[in-house]
């Protein structure tokens, strides 16, 4: 099957140097050279971290960045600013969660998931750099959703296991899988539907079992020290988290500073994102109202 190049339309034939986007466009050797993805300027050889981003990125980021007149050269260089000049340390003592950390700080991914993960402890999260680069494109840190805690394992779906990056976050228990090359998915369990968690540990890792409803999710072979802490983290901020959907007048000390108005838009908030129905909206704005 033949190809096009997005930028020039030349047709790029199976053995010759291309770059796939996200949405699944090409450009060919001539564009990568152009355009900084090459392994160097004489070269149309795109470079691992060329493979990466496109891998992340659509070509309407890629019209963007040549509108600005840059190359993919500018956008690393100015990523690897940003990376320097945002270190953050780790509280913990223990030398594994530091080393972790200063792999955390090395990746090119926004600050505030870069300081969520550290000050998480995380530590256990290998092959998983790809999938904490997709972080910013799933977590909504921005919209006040926090990283309580992570770890890798694997998860088993139809018979088979895959490598999943697994994250508990204030709202959900998030699993993130992306495939060597294109593609990959994220599934996840809202905090308010898990029922139970259980933890099996063997003599050097660990098995959990997540029940919501009538399905279990099976994860194995996690570190045991971080299976420990994940299975924890789960059951605790499950447990407050439906605590505050089912009590939500205890939270009338923290917000007391709102007006209705506000307090209406938040638990609008809410209900847009999937944390609560529409009918718990419904009540709880009727009760705001006095209605």
């Amino acid at each position: 099957m033949s190809k096009t190049c997005y930028l020039c339309g030349v047709q790029i034939k199976f053995l010759d140097p291309s770059l796939k986007f996200k949405d699944k466009k090409y450009i060919c050797g001539k564009e990568i050279k152009k355009y900084g993805f090459s392994k160097s300027p004489d070269s149309d050889s795109p470079t691992s971290k060329a493979f990466d981003w496109c891998w992340d990125h659509t070509t309407d980021d890629l019209n963007q960045m040549i509108n600005e007149k840059k190359t993919f050269k500018d956008l690393v260089a100015e990523q690897e600013a940003e990376v320097a000049a945002t270190k953050f340390q780790s509280s913990s003592t223990n030398s594994t969660v530091q080393n972790a950390a200063k792999k955390i700080n090395n990746l090119l991914i926004p600050k505030e998931i870069k300081k969520q993960l550290i000050d998480a402890q995380v530590f256990d999260f290998w092959f998983n750099n790809k999938e904490l680069k997709s972080l910013q494109d799933i977590l909504e840190y921005k919209n006040g959703e926090i990283i309580k805690y992570a770890a890798s394992g694997l998860k088993e779906e139809q018979n088979k296991s895959r490598t999943v990056l697994i994250l508990c976050t204030n709202r959900r228990v998030l699993f993130l899988n992306k495939n060597m090359f294109f593609g990959g998915d994220s599934t996840d369990i809202p905090l308010n539907m898990i029922n139970s968690v259980q933890l099996t540990t063997h003599l050097l890792l660990a098995d959990i079992t997540i029940i919501n409803g009538a399905t279990s999710t099976k994860l194995k072979q996690l570190n045991k020290d971080a299976a420990r802490i994940l299975a924890k983290t789960i059951k605790e901020e499950s447990l407050q988290f439906q605590q505050r959907l089912l009590h939500p007048q205890d939270e009338s000390t923290s917000n007391q500073e709102l007006d209705i108005p506000d307090q209406i838009r938040k638990f609008k908030q809410l209900a847009d994102d999937g944390i609560i129905t529409q009918e718990e909206f419904e009540a709880k704005k009727r009760q705001l109202l006095g209605l």
